[in-house]
């Protein structure tokens, strides 16, 4: 059997949890019209103005994912060169713009933003949301990160937080945090006539009573969550990675089940993660490859439905499709990239050499009908799985059994197969 390139118009991620929508392409330039006023949450994350390069490290091969020690550096996005970038500031007010539209009349919007664009970032907030629709400035401190001698080390990012309407809905009691010590140096302990521990303080005229089972909210300074540590399992390699657990309390407080939460700008995909988590439907939009790449891996375990272009190359597939007893086999033997499309790839070590099946990152398994690809099985590289399944399993349905492959350069190939004469 001979296999060659082939085309769809999307793909699907044939699972039984449910997910959402990922699309690889600028978020200004995707026809979004369907979303419009549908959104319950909307968390942007967008480049910041450092002028910097970021690179996602990629691991290769069984080798790479056992030990870290083969890596591959892919290009992920660049910050702009300043916080007074007018391309900056541009871009960024027609995200906040487009933002406003795609929300609900109760929605939120939380805005990642550099501490150095902070204050220009608030202003434009206040023009597209109203000064009214403001409900915090969060501040999400850690201590991770460098020291500084010349001024205080700066160890915060901050967090815009608004609404869409006066009709806002917010519920902070789906996310209580753990107790931060003990109030017994200034409050006077009692218990109430039910047993209940509690303390108080007279303040103002007022009596102030906190019961010690009573669970506590966070405030609009977060220092209980962590930055990503390098061994974390939810790591991936995508530069600017956030916490789920950061994302998590945004999405918690804001949102109910079903509800539908977008990130425009959705890297790593750590929002369409807490989204599907929690039983929210998302869209997730990015323009990088190895963005999409990332987050097709991250998101297999739920149903999705892709819209990313297909990569041409000089790359060869040598697979085979066995019909079955109600399935198919469908299995990768060989995979070939020609050495010139190698040529300048960062790698580690300096030396590695890269071929055969240690070139393929992730693929898919299913069926095209219609123009639509259907996968129905995956073989991702991960820790838990650092060699590669070779042979998967298609149901007998209509359709031509067909290969979505993704290598470690990050393309994204659709392949069927047909006779050799």
């Amino acid at each position: 059997m001979i296999w060659h390139r082939s085309h769809c118009v999307r793909e699907i991620n044939d699972q039984q949890q449910e997910g959402g929508l990922l699309i690889c392409q600028d978020a200004l330039d995707t026809d979004l019209s369907a979303f419009v006023g549908q959104a319950q949450m909307i968390y942007l994350d967008p480049p910041g103005t450092t002028g910097n390069r970021f690179d996602c490290k990629l691991r290769v091969g069984k080798k790479g994912w056992e030990s870290s020690r083969q890596a591959v550096q892919l290009y992920a996005y660049s910050d702009d060169p300043s916080p007074r970038d007018e391309g900056h500031l541009s871009r960024l007010r027609k995200l906040l713009l487009l933002s406003n539209q795609l929300l609900n009349e109760t929605g939120s919007l939380f805005l990642h933003v550099d501490v150095d664009n902070l204050a220009r970032a608030r202003l434009m907030m206040d023009e597209v949301f109203g000064e009214k629709q403001f409900r915090n400035q969060i501040i999400w401190s850690y201590q991770t990160g460098g020291r500084s001698k010349r001024y205080f080390s700066r160890k915060h990012d901050a967090i815009l937080f608004y609404a869409k309407s006066d009709r806002h809905y917010f519920d902070i009691t789906q996310v209580p945090v753990a107790k931060r010590g003990s109030r017994d140096n200034h409050l006077k302990r009692h218990v109430d006539e039910h047993g209940r521990s509690y303390r108080s303080i007279q303040s103002g005229g007022k009596k102030y009573i906190y019961y010690d089972d009573e669970p506590v909210y966070p405030d609009d300074v977060w220092a209980d969550v962590s930055q990503m540590q390098q061994k974390d399992p939810q790591r991936t390699g995508y530069p600017g990675q956030k916490p789920q657990a950061l994302l998590d309390r945004m999405l918690l407080s804001t949102t109910k089940p079903g509800d539908l939460v977008m990130d425009l700008c959705c890297g790593s995909g750590t929002t369409l993660a807490s989204a599907a988590a929690h039983g929210r439907h998302f869209v997730g939009i990015d323009k990088s490859r190895v963005a999409f790449a990332v987050c097709r891996k991250r998101l297999a375990p739920y149903r999705l439905v892709c819209q990313a272009p297909l990569s041409e190359s000089g790359a060869m597939l040598d697979a085979a499709a066995v019909p079955g007893i109600g399935f198919y086999t469908v299995s990768i033997n060989a995979y070939t990239v020609p050495e010139e499309e190698l040529q300048g790839l960062t790698r580690q070590p300096r030396d590695l050499h890269l071929e055969g099946l240690d070139l393929i990152d992730q693929w898919h398994a299913g069926l095209i009908n219609k123009g639509v690809f259907t996968a129905y099985a995956s073989a991702l590289r991960s820790k838990q799985t650092p060699e590669l399944d070779t042979s998967l399993e298609v149901p007998l349905l209509r359709g031509t059994v067909a290969i979505l492959l993704i290598d470690v350069l990050g393309r994204r190939s659709l392949w069927t197969g047909s006779p050799a004469l």
